[in-house]
């Protein structure tokens, strides 16, 4: 005996039909939109990680940047007659077999995501280009560290030089960098207490505006080496400008990759094998450039385990080792996040420079 009720199965018909039409598109960007966002978070952090982890090991640099992503969400919709799913077959106790309406809908996702290595004018704007003066203001004011800032994107004001032979590949001898270290402790300590104001003048000069003629003010005029009696100065970034009072060289994120590069702990193994550089101190002494300098900013911490790290935040695997930084250090995790920052501010439009890839994740 054969039972078919057809009112039935056209009102199933209709649901399954009509559920699929509205619910899919909505349904599917909610499925997949976090997961895209969280795999390009992901990606892109362990880009940039991989990139410190060359700078210290004068491997070569390579960012891919992602341009575009299409997904093609394909939907697939069956609705008929057949054997009931739940009485497939003999029924034992009734002697015949059920059959009624059944459907079956299913959602493919088919993106296609296109890569783009960094390469030309994009690569120069945004990784050797000196990052703007009025860029450096505008993080300070949005809320960033004002030591971290400058410590990170300011390499020498006048005569002061903050570590300008870290801006490059390892050095061998040990960086100048401790009296401008304890010139930017007075410039946090004076805009805290707003006897320094900075400012922007004519949209592209940064100016200092001393309020207060206390010893801390005089400290570091001294230290700057301007005009005790003045309270203006305004910076500008041609060491040859006769007119300026204050003379400032920023990085570019080329040179605040390879500085922050140095705080990559390294295997032992590696060292001994002479595949970093190891920088001394005048009095011939290995300088820790981890209590010394880039450790008060950010660690990059190595484990030649096998397995990933579990407690970190993010992490990449490389000759042999895991390098990641600490989920619970807050305060690398503010520098890295503070670079990325910093990238995405030097970035342009994306040009379609050649080679591209086109990859259907399918």
């Amino acid at each position: 005996m054969y039972r078919i009720n057809l009112r039935d199965f056209v009102l199933c018909s209709g649901i399954l039909l009509l559920g699929g039409c509205t619910s899919i598109g909505p349904d599917s960007v909610k499925k997949v939109h976090f997961r895209y966002n969280d795999a390009i978070t992901k990606t892109s952090n362990e880009q940039l990680v991989v990139n410190l982890v060359r700078g210290r090991y004068r491997d070569s640099f390579n960012f891919v940047e992602i341009t575009n992503i299409l997904n093609a969400s394909k939907s697939t919709m069956r609705v008929g007659v057949g054997p009931n799913g739940t009485k497939f077959g003999f029924d034992k106790n009734k002697g015949h077999i059920d059959f009624g309406p059944f459907g079956h809908g299913e959602v493919f996702d088919n993106p296609t995501v296109t890569y783009v290595p960094l390469r030309g004018d994009q690569y120069a704007q945004r990784m050797t280009s000196p990052i703007p003066i009025v860029t450096i203001l505008g993080l300070i004011e949005g809320g960033w560290n004002l030591k971290r800032v400058f410590n990170l994107c300011v390499e020498r004001i006048n005569h002061l030089d903050n570590a300008s032979t870290a801006s490059g590949p390892t050095p061998t001898k040990k960086p100048d960098y401790e009296q401008f270290a304890e010139a930017v402790e007075l410039i946090e300590t004076l805009h805290k207490q707003n006897h320094l104001i900075m400012g922007i003048k004519n949209r592209e000069v940064m100016v200092f505006k001393f309020t207060n003629s206390d010893s801390q003010s005089q400290k570091l005029k001294s230290f700057l080496g301007i005009d005790p009696n003045s309270s203006e100065f305004y910076f500008s970034s041609n060491f040859l400008d006769a007119d300026a009072n204050l003379t400032i060289r920023t990085r570019s994120a080329m040179e605040v990759l390879f500085y922050l590069s140095h705080a990559v702990y390294v295997p032992k193994r590696d060292i001994d094998a002479g595949l970093v550089t190891v920088t001394k101190d005048d009095d011939g002494k290995v300088f820790d450039w981890h209590k010394n300098l880039t450790g008060e900013w950010i660690n990059i911490y190595c484990s030649e385990g096998k397995e990933r790290p579990q407690n970190a935040y993010v992490s990449i695997f490389y000759r042999g080792a895991w390098f990641y930084i600490r989920d619970n250090d807050l305060n690398s995790k503010s520098t890295f996040m503070l670079f990325n920052h910093l990238l995405n501010l030097q970035s342009g439009k994306l040009a379609q420079f050649a080679p591209m890839l086109a990859v259907s994740t399918n």
